[in-house]
């Protein structure tokens, strides 16, 4: 049970810095394109929400792939 926790933390912690990398590479594309993102408090609290919903949904993600392929390898 706790190998399988561990190894759960170890894919959400490789999904979150996954999807930091993926939200700095866009937002630096976007400032490379002069796009503004935001122009507003409430536009920047918008994007906030967006990057921890994305995060956390990629990071749960991994976290059950981990998970699935660490019980296959120990079969």
């Amino acid at each position: 049970m706790i190998k399988i926790i561990f190894k759960f933390l170890g894919g959400f912690i490789f999904g979150a810095i996954i999807a930091f990398f993926i939200t700095y590479v866009f937002g630096y594309m976007m400032e490379i394109m002069q796009v503004r993102l935001y122009d507003s408090e409430a536009d920047q609290q918008r994007n906030f929400n967006i990057y921890i919903a994305f995060t956390i949904i990629i990071a749960i993600i991994t976290g059950f792939l981990a998970t699935k392929i660490g019980k296959k390898t120990n079969k």
